[in-house]
């Protein structure tokens, strides 16, 4: 009799063990789940996304031209996060930039299209796409209609 009583106590213990752990993992989830459902306000991010065709016979000065716009853009615009090239072929790219915040963003906009890049970039590739995400102000939206008018703010989500 006391070792069947010893027996539930050891039962009865992993199964409270097992509930106590489940109302946690519950509660990480919860907290999980509904505390980060919405996007921080104050993350003012810019992304900008590019899909980009190579204009036909551009192929070989478009490896080198995007080596140079990598370039310039690491050494002269701190606000720039993200600014990144992918290929699918030789005459395919995507590019993806993320900017700190609007001002950032709209740095790397002026300094574009003030720059002596922007040239050999216009006759190199074929915007095929171009989307913004995030709050853009009217400013940057005119100084971009040359290249997009597919602006889209945030309207829900989050980050880990």
């Amino acid at each position: 009799m006391i070792s069947r009583q010893n027996g539930m106590r050891k039962n009865d213990g992993m199964r409270m063990l097992r509930s106590v752990s489940s109302i946690i993992v519950s509660a990480s989830f919860l907290v999980t789940v509904l505390g980060s459902h919405h996007s921080d306000p104050n993350d003012e991010q810019m992304i900008f996304l590019l899909d980009l065709m190579v204009v036909e016979g551009k192929e070989a000065e478009a490896e080198v031209l995007i080596d140079k716009l990598v370039e310039n853009v690491k050494k002269t615009e701190p606000g720039t996060i993200v600014y990144e090239y992918y290929a699918s072929s030789k005459d395919r790219y995507f590019l993806y930039e993320v900017y700190r915040n609007h001002t950032a963003a709209e740095f790397h906009v002026d300094s574009f299209m003030k720059g002596n890049l922007m040239p050999a970039f216009v006759e190199t590739f074929e915007v095929i796409t171009f989307e913004v995400l995030g709050s853009t102000s009217d400013e940057l939206k005119k100084k971009m209609i040359d290249f997009t008018s597919d602006h889209r703010a945030k309207t829900d989500g989050f980050k880990r």
